[in-house]
């Protein structure tokens, strides 16, 4: 499998448990779920589960810096962050049969010094990678140009970077000298269309509505598979890291739409965020429709069906 680096700028440790909140009363749970949270920390339990090595880049300071790095050597992903003399931020997310609330600080105060460490770290291990993943907001309005930073320092290395954030720090990656080769934002974040046409591939989620895709393949609406929805904190993450993941293995273009749109599913049906395995996506796989929109689509579409797919031949030479 291959070697992954994930970047949470914006880093937390999240606690997570099961509540029925009610107005004016106290609130016991069993037990809190303590989680490494973040975009990329979700990508990276994903890519994981997958059998990827994943290096996980971020900030983390004071106890929640030092719990954060225990909890991610605990799943089985290797740190690598720049520490900060602010502590890391807290979150909580309750889980009730109304749906799940989420209480989130909004960041942390990081210093000119501290960025340079993290970028200098990321120079230094990306060419061992064969991707990275960006994920999230920043802690810190002076962060708006970490990503951009990050970005250029991977392109030195030759190494592709996929990007999923909003806001400054999102559109300065987009307008940098070197743009992510893929990115993934909801509707709701999309920046203006100008910047967008700067990115060779780009994966637009609505909720639990169709994907709509537009790449080198063409443009396609994804549309995901109905299900019970437990807790949706994640699922964009786990598409972005199951389509990483059916891209490394070598997954046709549309086996590796249908995979990560059945991953976000899946996450969303589970309600541990990010906790997904293979197994998991796997059984929404044949549930998820991909049409194409254009002609350049249709061909793709029309090829798949002469060609089997990685998946397919998998399976043949198993059962052979």
């Amino acid at each position: 499998m291959a070697t992954v680096l994930t970047v949470t700028a914006n880093t937390l440790i999240d606690f997570l448990g099961p509540a029925d909140l009610v107005r004016g009363k106290v609130c016991r749970v069993p037990r809190f779920e303590i989680t490494a949270g973040g975009k990329g920390l979700i990508e990276s339990r994903v890519l994981v589960a997958h059998g990827h090595r994943v290096l996980a880049a971020g900030f983390a300071g004071g106890l929640t810096g030092e719990l954060l790095r225990e909890q991610v050597r605990a799943e089985g992903i290797e740190p690598l962050f720049a520490a900060t003399a602010s502590r890391t931020r807290i979150g909580f997310q309750a889980l009730s049969p109304r749906g799940a609330f989420a209480l989130l600080e909004n960041g942390f105060q990081v210093r000119p010094a501290e960025q340079r460490e993290l970028v200098r770290a990321i120079r230094r291990r990306a060419s061992t990678c064969q991707l990275v993943l960006i994920g999230g907001s920043v802690p810190d309005p002076s962060c708006q140009d970490l990503y951009r930073q990050i970005g250029q320092a991977c392109a030195g290395a030759g190494i592709p970077v996929w990007l999923d954030s909003y806001g400054p720090a999102l559109e300065r990656a987009l307008s940098g000298n070197c743009p992510p080769q893929l990115v993934k934002l909801n509707r709701q974040e999309a920046p203006a269309a100008g910047l967008l046409d700067r990115v060779e591939e780009v994966h637009l989620t609505d909720g639990p509505r169709p994907v709509r895709v537009r790449g080198p393949w063409g443009r396609f609406r994804v549309s995901p598979p109905r299900i019970r929805e437990r807790n949706p904190v994640g699922s964009g993450d786990s598409y972005l890291a199951a389509l990483a993941h059916a891209r490394l293995s070598g997954f046709s273009y549309l086996d590796q739409l249908r995979y990560a749109a059945a991953a976000g599913a899946a996450n969303a049906e589970l309600g541990a965020v990010g906790r997904i395995a293979p197994a998991d996506a796997e059984r929404l796989v044949a549930k998820v429709v991909v049409e194409p929109l254009d002609e350049q689509a249709c061909a793709q579409v029309e090829r798949a069906k002469s060609v089997p797919s990685r998946r397919t031949r998998r399976r043949r030479s198993i059962a052979t």
